[in-house]
């Protein structure tokens, strides 16, 4: 007979949070990010679609045909979310008793849902017919509050079951809910990718580029179109993979401000001397191969080819190994940052699963402001330190800017409501 599981438990921000017994860490894991968390996601992009069309019933019987069509492609968009992306995961059981009884729940409100106003919904193509709008607009009058409470009522059921929630649902049934903390969790997921993109770069990508600045260190000499062959990978990497994802992480919304500046520095300055290394080395090369293309007859335009191929070589190389350096540097400035930037932004989604809304601070009193805040207290000073002193082990310098960024976002940790 096999034994009992033993009580597990899992890190949410600074709390210790107990799993119900026979369910382990492991198993929670992939349920929450095969299930639970696409779940919610698909649940808050819902809510804030139908939210922009939150129009009164008289606004609605009474709006211009524009306004009109916007609100039912709006309303019809989200029925079609609600078929293809919720509906799945809330057919998929769960391993925690409670929120197993609040997805049966949901499931058979969804079922009830579909049969008694989304079916309506269909009967009127995308496009209203002008014989249709009134019947159309009474619809919409009917149908908008019934999704609102399906979508708040199951969401907040749901939410309130998760392992991460210690407390009640009032919170999550609030309209601030949606926006506190679908912010924090697509910039959550963003930055992780991001995080796994910078880790495959250092660990597979740079190699390339630190061993043609090695050789250009030892022998001042162009490198070879074959040899040169890894580090055009690398630039092409940089220029269509990270610039791209760091501009994207830059226009999102739950970015704040003391983060975005290095951010913005780098996603500048990375791809403008990727270029630069690229250009300068096919304008080196077509010079050399110039120079050794020139016609000799004297053994004097001999020696003066040599040494012009020599010059040559030397100043370009030169040239190639200070841009080489700056790549280097501000990539592993910036597999610095990204963890720890990492590690503030899970604390403040994690803190929104776990504060209550009376524990959630609103707006800080003078008093609080006065108090200098414990730094030991968040294992983001742990992380810092430990990427900080790597970082001077290899003799990198962190810009002032990185520095000063890195504190912001440390203090953000503790911060998880303030507004960015």
């Amino acid at each position: 007979m096999a034994e009992p599981l033993p009580k597990q438990y899992i890190q949410v921000g600074e709390h210790q949070v107990s799993l119900p017994p026979g369910v382990s860490v492991v198993s929670w894991s992939l349920e929450k990010v095969r299930t639970q968390n696409p779940r919610i996601r698909v649940y808050l992009g819902s809510l804030r679609l139908l939210d922009q069309t939150n129009e009164s019933n008289y606004a609605i019987l009474h709006c211009s045909p524009g306004r009109l069509l916007q609100i039912w492609r709006r309303v019809r968009r989200v029925c079609r979310i609600i078929q293809t992306r919720l509906a799945p995961t809330l057919s998929e059981p769960s391993l925690i008793p409670a929120l197993d009884t609040a997805r049966r729940n949901a499931e058979l409100s969804y079922f009830a849902l579909n049969n008694t106003v989304i079916c309506l919904l269909e009967q009127y193509p995308y496009r209203i017919a002008e014989d249709d709008i009134t019947a159309v607009r009474r619809l919409l009058c009917r149908s908008i509050g019934r999704i609102y409470e399906f979508l708040r009522d199951t969401f907040g059921e749901i939410v309130a079951c998760d392992p991460r929630s210690l407390h009640d649902s009032d919170y999550y049934l609030s309209k601030r809910f949606p926006q506190d903390i679908e912010e924090a969790e697509w910039l959550y997921a963003s930055v992780d990718k991001l995080n796994d993109y910078m880790r495959e770069i250092g660990s597979v990508l740079m190699r390339d580029l630190q061993e043609v600045a090695a050789r250009l260190s030892d022998e001042p000499h162009l490198p070879t179109q074959a040899s040169w062959h890894k580090v055009e990978h690398f630039l092409d990497e940089v220029i269509d993979g990270l610039s791209p994802k760091l501009k994207e992480v830059l226009a999102m919304t739950g970015i704040r401000y003391d983060e975005m500046e290095p951010l913005d520095e780098y996603a500048f300055k990375v791809p403008h001397n990727c270029y630069l290394l690229r250009e300068t080395y096919a304008l080196g090369r077509r010079s050399i191969d110039q120079l050794m293309a020139r016609p000799v007859e004297t053994l004097d335009e001999r020696t003066r080819r040599i040494v012009d191929l020599l010059a040559s070589h030397h100043v370009i190389s030169d040239f190639l190994l200070e841009v080489m350096t700056r790549i280097e540097h501000s990539i592993e400035d910036l597999l610095a940052y990204v963890p720890i930037w990492l590690n503030a932004i899970e604390g403040r989604r994690a803190l929104m699963l776990t504060k209550s809304p009376g524990e959630l601070p609103q707006r800080a009193t003078r008093a609080s402001r006065q108090e200098p805040p414990d730094k030991s207290e968040h294992p983001l000073a742990a992380a810092r330190t430990a990427a900080l002193g790597n970082i001077s082990k290899t003799g990198v310098t962190v810009p002032r800017a990185t520095r000063a960024a890195t504190r912001s976002v440390q203090a953000g940790a503790r911060s998880p409501v303030a507004s960015g």
